[in-house]
């Protein structure tokens, strides 16, 4: 495949040395396992710099940071962050924040309206806690119709049905399932796909082939091909995109590892559909060519 420009639509910057943001991480429960294993291996700072390494070699035109936040009102401390992280190093292109599902639609409502000041914010994920089937969650879909902005979803198989019949009712929402539809294990393959079809029904929802290392445990091509491929047979190229998941997959291999398989999942694809699997998807649901603040 001759060399293609990617736009990254999912990364993570942080610093727990000077910010305790992220107490999942940094303070693992011994009574709740993580299925990643020891999370704090993830607990060292991750900055821009730190990505131009991993990603060396690679022409990275523009990323887009996701929050992972855990600690409470450490989202909107995390986006003024970001902003001058974007005015001192142009990155990242584009950001999504997120929301505390636990409080009221109100204080809900006002943390969104203060994210959106932001020139990076483009959307929102919930990480847990988000009930497809709740009056807030509703609320939340209005919302975001009402003022273009992105849902990046946290389904699992076990959801992917549920949030499918809630999704119908905002056919202009653009939705982007994050990391692959998030399978928990590689036993869930056959439950995953049959949800994975369900939710490739609707056209404004997109995939985010990424996170799948935290499935299996690996970045060997070999390993994620079935179900990259499944990722591309129900979305097709024009409402899929690949991202790194950097650095959470960087505990299971290498930046060029993950992408050179990925390569070599598109290759069965023409140059204008590659192009949209690597950057064009990405840089137009995401919108990384807007001004940077």
């Amino acid at each position: 495949m001759a060399e293609i420009s990617i736009v990254d639509p999912h990364v993570h910057f942080w610093l727990p040395s000077a910010r305790p943001w992220y107490p999942l991480m940094q303070e693992p429960d011994p009574a709740r396992p993580s299925t990643l294993g020891d999370l704090r291996r993830m607990a060292h700072d991750y900055t821009a710099a730190d990505y131009r390494v991993d990603s060396a070699g690679f022409d990275v035109t523009a990323l887009v940071h996701v929050s992972a936040t855990s600690r409470r009102g450490a989202h909107l401390r995390e986006l003024d962050w970001l902003d001058g992280m974007a005015r001192g190093e142009g990155r990242p292109a584009a950001a999504i924040g997120t929301i505390e599902s636990d409080t009221d639609w109100a204080r809900i409502e006002s943390e969104l309206d203060a994210q959106r000041c932001s020139p990076l914010f483009r959307g929102i994920r919930v990480l847990r806690g988000l009930d497809p089937s709740t009056a807030t969650t509703a609320a939340l879909l209005d919302h975001l119709e009402k003022h273009a902005l992105i849902f990046d979803l946290v389904a699992h198989p076990h959801s992917m049905s549920r949030w499918a019949e809630t999704l119908r009712a905002h056919e202009n929402l653009t939705v982007v399932l994050e990391h692959a539809g998030w399978p928990i294990s590689a036993a869930d393959f056959d439950d995953w796909s049959w949800g994975m079809a369900r939710l490739g029904e609707l056209p404004n929802v997109h995939c985010k082939i990424s996170g799948l290392g935290m499935t299996v445990h690996t970045l060997d091509a070999t390993v994620q091909r079935p179900w990259v491929q499944r990722c591309l047979e129900v979305f097709g190229p024009r409402r899929a995109m690949f991202a790194s998941n950097f650095p959470v997959d960087r505990m299971y291999g290498e930046f060029g590892r993950l992408y050179d398989g990925y390569f070599t999942a598109a290759e069965q694809y023409d140059p204008t559909d590659q192009e949209a699997l690597f950057a064009t998807n990405a840089r137009r649901i995401y919108r990384s060519d807007e001004s940077r603040p």
